[in-house]
C-alpha cells in the first residue's frame, strides 16, 4: 500500500471512530434520559394511595326515638346545655315525616297546545247578593253567594284578629266605623268582611256616587295576604223602559240585547254553540238574548233564564262562544278554572301560596285546568298562547312547542322538624332513657336502636370500587411505562455493545494501518543510512 493510500485509510478510520464515539455518546444521554423517566415512573408508584374499604362500623349510629301519639318521632341531635335557668339540660332536634298539600310546579315539553273556539254550556246561579225580610223585626236580612252577613263583632277573636290584619293594608277598613261593618264566612270556612253601605247599594243596584258603581268590596284573607276582590253588583240586572215597559237586562255588567239572527257574527257564533249543545237549538230564537264579555266571548241566555236569575227564583243556562283561546292540552280538554269549586279552590290557593314569584300567580287572565291520571293541574292562559304561539311552522301549530309550566297541589311527604329544651335522663351506661320538653308535662321513654346508614355506606362502597378500580388502572399504566423504558434501554444497551465493539475493531484497524505508514516513511527517509 502506498503512503498517500495508507494516510488517507487512516484518515478515513479517524473519522469513522470519531462518529462512533459521538454516536456512543447520544446513546448515553437517551439511556440517562430513560433512567430519570423511569425514576419519575417509580416516583409515581410511590405516590400512589392504597384505596381502603369503608367499615360499617364507619356507618353506624345510636338513635333515640320516640311515639308522640300516632306520630313516631326521631332525634337527629343533642346539644348539652350549662346554666339553664329552667334547669333543661339538653337541646334537642326531633322530627317525623307527614303528607303535606304542597303546590308543585312541573315543565311539560312540547305540550301540544291547540286553539280554537270555546263553546260552553254553564250554569249561571242566582244572583250572587240576595235580600229577604226577616217576618219577626222586619229588617232585611243580606246574603252573599248564599251565605247570610252579619253585624261585624269586635268581641268575637276570629273578627276581630282579620279586622287587625286588613286594617293594617287597607286605610278604608282602619279608618271605618265597626258599626258600618257586616261579615260573612264562605262556603271554603274563610271568614270575609263588607260595608253595610255598599252591600245595600249592590242588593239594590243603586250607583255609590264616589265609586260610580254598585260592586261590593270584598275584603278577606287570602294565602296568608290580606286581600280585596270586587263582588259584581249582581250577576244579572234589569231596568224597564219607561216608555214602552219593556225589561233590558245586563250580565256581570255587560248589556244584553235580543238575538238578531241577520247579524252574521251571531249567528255564526250561534250555530257552533248549537252544534255543541242541541238544547240551544230548542229555544225559541226570538226569546234569547245576547252578550259580549270582556274576552270578546259571545253568550246566549233565555229571557226566562234571565227574569229568574234576576228575581232570585232560579239558576239558569247560558251557552258562550269564545274564539282563539286554548281548547286542548294534546288530546285533553280544557276547562276554565271554577272558583266555586271548593277541591279547584283549595288547590289553586295552594299553588300561588307555594310559587308567590310565578307568572302563574302574577297572571290577571282566565286560568285554566285539567285532569290526568286522577290529578287536577293549572296553567294561565298567558303560558298556554306562549306555547301555543311559539311553534316554528305555523302550519303545525301543535309541534315542536317550546315548554309549557303547568301546577298543581298534592300531598308530598315532607320532613316535619322541631328543635326545643329538653330534660333527659340517662342510664349508667351512659345511653339515654327518657325525655320530657319543655312545651310539655309528659315524660317519654326514649326507643334506643343501633341503625346503619345502608345509602351511606353503599355510596362508600361504590366510591371504593371505583377508587380501587383508578388505582389498578393506574398501577397498569405505570406497569406498562416501566416496561417499555426498559425495552428501550435494551436496546440501546445492545447499540452501545455495537459501537463498543466497532469502535474496538477501528482501533485495531488504525494501529495496523499506522505501522503500514511508519514503516513506509522508516523506509523513504532511511535510504541512505
Amino acid at each position: 500500500m502506498g503512503m498517500a493510500a495508507s494516510q488517507a485509510r487512516y484518515l478515513g478510520l479517524t473519522a469513522r471512530k470519531t462518529n462512533v464515539e459521538y454516536e456512543g455518546q447520544q446513546v448515553n444521554q437517551a439511556r440517562t434520559a430513560l433512567a430519570n423517566e423511569l425514576n419519575n415512573t417509580f416516583n409515581d408508584l410511590i405516590a400512589l394511595e392504597v384505596p381502603t374499604a369503608p367499615s360499617t362500623q364507619d356507618y353506624t349510629t345510636t338513635q333515640y326515638s320516640y311515639e308522640d301519639g300516632t306520630v313516631g318521632e326521631t332525634i337527629s341531635s343533642m346539644t348539652p346545655l350549662e346554666g339553664d335557668p329552667d334547669g333543661y339540660n339538653y337541646l334537642v332536634t326531633h322530627f317525623h315525616y307527614a303528607d303535606v298539600f304542597t303546590g308543585v310546579e312541573n315543565k311539560k315539553r312540547n305540550p301540544q297546545v291547540y286553539v280554537n273556539d270555546r263553546i260552553d254550556n254553564k250554569e249561571i246561579e242566582e244572583n250572587q247578593i240576595q235580600t229577604s225580610v226577616d217576618p219577626n223585626t222586619g229588617e232585611t236580612i243580606y246574603s252573599i253567594k248564599g251565605n247570610e252577613c252579619t253585624a261585624y263583632d269586635e268581641t268575637d277573636p276570629d273578627q276581630l284578629a282579620l279586622y287587625e290584619e286588613l286594617a293594617n293594608s287597607y286605610s278604608e277598613i282602619q279608618n271605618a266605623n265597626p258599626e258600618d261593618l257586616m261579615t260573612y264566612t264562605d262556603a271554603g270556612g274563610k271568614l270575609h268582611l263588607v260595608f253595610a253601605d255598599q252591600l245595600e247599594n249592590a242588593a239594590s243596584g243603586t250607583v255609590d256616587e264616589t265609586t260610580g258603581t254598585a260592586d261590593l268590596s270584598d275584603y278577606y284573607i287570602k294565602n296568608s295576604k290580606p286581600t280585596m276582590d270586587t263582588i259584581t253588583a249582581n250577576t244579572v240586572t234589569s231596568t224597564t223602559d219607561p216608555e214602552t215597559g219593556e225589561s233590558s237586562y245586563a250580565v256581570n255588567g255587560n248589556a244584553c240585547t235580543r238575538y238578531d239572527e241577520n247579524n252574521e257574527e251571531l249567528r255564526t257564533a250561534y250555530e257552533k254553540a248549537v252544534a255543541e249543545n242541541p238544547a240551544l237549538g230548542k229555544l225559541d230564537p226570538s226569546q234569547l238574548y245576547t252578550y259580549t264579555d270582556e274576552n270578546n266571548g259571545i253568550h246566549f241566555i233565555s229571557q226566562e233564564d234571565l227574569s229568574n236569575i234576576y228575581e232570585g227564583t232560579d239558576v239558569g243556562n247560558e251557552y258562550s262562544v269564545t274564539s282563539g283561546v286554548p281548547v286542548l292540552l294534546g288530546n285533553i280538554e280544557l276547562e276554565v278554572y271554577n272558583p266555586d269549586d271548593k277541591e279547584q279552590s283549595a288547590a289553586y290557593e295552594q299553588i300561588l301560596k307555594d310559587w308567590p314569584n310565578s307568572v302563574f300567580a302574577a297572571s290577571d287572565s282566565t286560568i285554566y285546568t285539567w285532569e290526568s291520571n286522577g290529578q287536577r293541574y293549572f296553567a294561565c292562559e298567558e303560558e298556554l298562547m306562549a306555547s301555543w304561539e311559539s311553534a316554528p311552522d305555523p302550519t303545525k301549530p301543535t309541534e315542536n312547542q317550546n315548554t309549557l309550566n303547568y301546577y298543581c297541589a298534592q300531598d308530598v311527604s315532607t320532613k316535619i322538624e322541631v328543635t326545643e329544651r329538653a330534660i333527659i335522663d340517662f342510664d349508667d351506661s351512659g345511653r339515654a332513657q327518657t325525655i320530657k320538653f319543655e312545651d310539655s308535662s309528659v315524660v317519654r321513654t326514649l326507643i334506643t336502636e343501633t341503625i346503619t346508614d345502608e345509602a351511606a355506606y353503599e355510596d362508600a362502597m361504590n366510591q371504593y370500587n371505583y377508587n380501587q378500580a383508578v388505582y389498578e388502572k393506574e398501577i397498569e399504566n405505570i406497569n406498562a411505562k416501566t416496561k417499555k423504558i426498559q425495552e428501550q434501554d435494551r436496546t440501546l444497551e445492545l447499540r452501545l455493545r455495537q459501537l463498543d465493539t466497532e469502535q474496538e475493531a477501528l482501533q485495531t484497524e488504525m494501529e495496523a494501518v499506522k505501522k503500514v505508514i511508519d514503516k513506509n516513511i522508516e523506509s523513504t527517509f532511511k535510504t541512505f543510512e
